[in-house]
């Protein structure tokens, strides 16, 4: 019955109302948005629907996704399960999650050092010193060293020298051998940058005027997209410092399923339902767009179709959004659709050529152009960098930058959420946020911090004895839980194991 059912999937009829046929975002969309289950689908179908509906993760899922396609049974091919997809209709959002899925794909070692080897956070270092702004002791360390290794005396000294290891770094990714100096001058620049974008990150966190959520959820893009910029300067610092080679990674979905099941996949895609499909699959191995920049593009073309009122879905903004694409670097044509679209170009770095709009991945990041969900922002919808976050995730998404953490802590809506402090000690490395919750009493007493004590007695970060032996007391952790910690105490630091030994032997309770 699942094989009758699933060969009559991608032939069956649809009425098509005027509605439905005008745009994924229109009525058809807002009734389609009540999810089908999965198991009212046939089976191929129902698994993929399964696998893709709640993932956020596109790389895991991609490989999650390889290995289903990999795994199909004979009798079911991938070209009928993909013609279902197409055919099916689904949501927009898991439409969405489907093709950024199908597509991952991580910044290749070109696209990732772009922003690097343009050394722009070096040279607004070099700019700040000689125009004499204040400077933190980091910067001043950072700027005295690259002054003396590099005898500049001015500003402008550092081009070409930054010109010089942008040109080394072409040859080595063009298969060509370095001069050991030149290789050096690179190796030194990148670093040079990675330290350069770490202080800057440093500043933007100490000078966070406070915990305000709102202020941290306009201020977490942007460490995000430097901690981003940080880890590819050291991965490719790294990698030239052992003599690695350029790396120019596979489309995710060929990778995982390996270059011969994925030509097989391409030769599959012959029939005219899947032209789109195979077209962007195409386009994405020709162009390489990285997963973070075309969730980003494809909004853009999102709002552009919506405003000239065509009849397009995800598929559609995806393809135009693989097209407008150049090495960085895209150009779209918004004719028709610019004044409804002026909320959104606003908003972030772009250029103009009367209609057309330009812009760089580059020099901007675009990251408000996402929606909280990790999919396209929707049509007219307000910028997600503005809106009030969940307050959960916003913490748990900062729980490494300890400067942002412990001023969060200051806010009364922090400590007042139920089980949020607990979490930010389970979950947070730094020593200093522990102890300025072990020693602030309303950051571990109250019902909504009822679970605090405990959590700080079992976290492996270490505190002074001072702070935590005081909360190995039935007030702040009963009885019974204590005796638990005590059973499990080759999980605890020795002196809450010692600490919890003493106690329990002088209450009678050993």
């Amino acid at each position: 019955m699942k094989d009758v059912l699933f060969n009559r999937l991608p032939q069956r009829k649809r009425p098509a109302s005027p509605a439905e046929s005008a745009s994924w975002t229109g009525r058809a969309a807002v009734d389609a948005e009540a999810h089908p289950k999965a198991s009212s689908l046939p089976y191929p179908l129902s698994t993929l629907f399964a696998l893709i509906e709640t993932r956020r993760d596109f790389p895991g899922a991609c490989q999650d996704l390889a290995a289903f396609l990999k795994g199909l049974p004979d009798r079911y091919s991938a070209e009928n399960l993909l013609l279902a997809v197409v055919d099916a209709r689904f949501p927009r959002v898991w439409m969405e999650r489907f093709l950024f899925t199908l597509l991952a794909l991580p910044p290749s070692e070109g696209q990732a050092t772009g922003h690097t080897l343009h050394f722009r956070t070096l040279k607004r270092l070099l700019m700040r010193v000689e125009r004499r702004a204040p400077l933190t002791i980091g910067e001043s360390a950072l700027a005295r060293e690259l002054i003396s290794a590099l005898a500049l005396s001015r500003f402008l000294d550092i081009e070409p020298f930054c010109r010089a290891a942008a040109a080394t770094f072409q040859a080595l990714r063009a298969g060509k051998l370095a001069v050991s100096g030149d290789l050096g001058l690179l190796i030194y620049l990148v670093r040079s940058e990675h330290t350069a974008l770490g202080e800057r990150k440093r500043w933007l966190e100490e000078s966070l005027p406070s915990g305000d959520p709102a202020a941290v959820a306009r201020l977490s893009p942007h460490l995000d997209l430097l901690e981003a910029h940080m880890s590819e300067a050291q991965g490719l610092a790294q990698r030239l410092g052992s003599f690695g080679g350029v790396q120019e990674p596979a489309m995710g979905l060929e990778e995982a399923m390996g270059p011969f099941r994925f030509a097989r996949l391409m030769d599959g895609l012959s029939s005219p339902g899947l032209a789109g499909l195979k077209e962007v699959l195409q386009l994405q191995r020709a162009k390489r767009v990285p997963t973070r920049d075309l969730i980003a593009l494809t909004s853009l073309c999102r709002w552009i179709a919506e405003a000239q009122g065509t009849s397009s879905g995800p598929l559609e903004w995806v393809r135009m959004a693989l097209t407008a694409y150049d090495h960085g670097q895209f150009r779209i044509d918004a004719r028709g659709g610019l004044p409804a679209v002026e909320a959104l170009l606003r908003e972030a770095k772009v250029g103009r050529e009367g209609d057309i709009v330009i812009g760089d991945f580059g020099e901007y990041h675009f990251s408000s152009w996402a929606s909280r969900d990790g999919l396209t922002r929707p049509y007219r919808s307000s910028n997600p960098d503005r809106l009030t976050p969940d307050l959960r995730r916003l913490v748990l998404a900062n729980l490494h930058r300890e400067a942002v953490i412990l001023k969060m802590l200051d806010q009364p809506v922090v400590r007042e959420t139920e089980g949020l402090v607990a979490a930010i000690v389970e979950g947070s490395p730094s020593a200093v946020v522990h102890a300025k919750i072990a020693s602030r009493p309303e950051l571990h007493s109250g019902p909504a911090c009822a679970r605090v004590p405990a959590a700080l007695l079992k976290s492996p970060v270490a505190i002074p004895a001072t702070l935590a032996l005081p909360f190995i007391h039935p007030e702040r952790v009963p009885f019974q839980e204590m005796k638990a910690l005590y059973r499990n105490r080759a999980e605890l630091r020795p002196d809450i194991a010692e600490g919890l030994r003493a106690f329990l032997k002088q209450a009678y309770a050993l």
